[in-house]
């Protein structure tokens, strides 16, 4: 990265306009993923043939419905902490949580391949979870779709204590666009997390169910706003490897939308 390209990431990083869009991608991401595991969890709970035929040791209607409903729950919650934390400047905090959405992110893609995952994860026992659902075994079966590097990125900076994370730390941290990365980095996972849901759900017949919400509209809305009104977006255009996940996506869409 170039002297000019850094200062110009810096100057974005505190435009007001982009971080107020960028926050409120995150709220709004929160509320749609917390309000569609709330909705799904009532269905699961009420609706399916678990419980008529005494398949669920919870007594629910449909275990693979409320598994996706809790992962989506989970998710909800990190969202909303690392919006937070991330809102008070502090970042390593704001990582741990991030790591922890992109182990959710693993889950999501399980369900939305496989409905018998969603269930066997609700069913399952610890030590099952432990050789079934471990970071390092969805990997495995997703092939080349999640990179291990990614992960152990997550987990030096903001999973297990490590010297990698002292850049994070208050009177170490790097400069300001840095945290802007991190906005940009929850967005892409917590984001991901909603697109296989949205996959699983139609798998078990209830997209429906998460694309009528209110919350799902605003979802969009706000990716639109954080699309055009963040400087941010389009100067990540210009870094080498460009973006991928969500960030890849929004410059796209906006240079597609500027005849670029």
């Amino acid at each position: 990265m170039n002297d000019g390209l850094r200062d110009a990431l810096e100057a974005a990083a505190r435009d007001e306009a982009g971080a107020n869009a960028r926050k409120q991608f995150g709220e709004c991401l929160a509320a749609t993923l917390r309000a569609g595991g709330q909705m799904l969890w009532i269905g699961g709970a009420i609706i399916g043939p678990d419980r008529a035929e005494g398949q669920s040791p919870f007594d629910f209607g449909s275990d693979a419905t409320v598994g996706l409903a809790t992962v989506m729950q989970i998710a909800g919650e990190l969202v909303s902490g690392a919006v937070l934390l991330l809102g008070e400047g502090n970042r390593y905090a704001a990582a741990a949580l991030i790591r922890q959405l992109v182990e959710v992110e693993y889950l999501a893609w399980a369900f939305a391949e496989d409905e018998e995952e969603a269930r066997d994860w609700m069913r399952s026992s610890r030590k099952e979870r432990q050789r079934f659902w471990k970071p390092a075994r969805i990997r495995e079966r997703a092939g080349s779709r999640f990179r291990g590097e990614d992960y152990w990125e997550h987990c030096g900076k903001g999973g297990h204590p490590s010297p990698e994370g002292i850049y994070l730390l208050p009177d170490h941290c790097a400069p300001e666009a840095s945290a802007s990365f991190w906005w940009c980095d929850m967005a892409i996972h917590g984001h991901s997390v909603w697109r296989y849901a949205l996959a699983a759900a139609k798998q078990f017949g209830q997209e429906d169910v998460l694309t009528s919400l209110n919350e799902a509209n605003a979802l969009q809305d706000a990716e639109t706003h954080w699309r055009d009104g963040d400087p941010f977006i389009e100067l990540c255009s210009r870094l080498n490897p460009p973006p991928g996940g969500l960030v890849g996506t929004l410059v796209r869409l906006r240079q597609e939308r500027e005849g670029k």
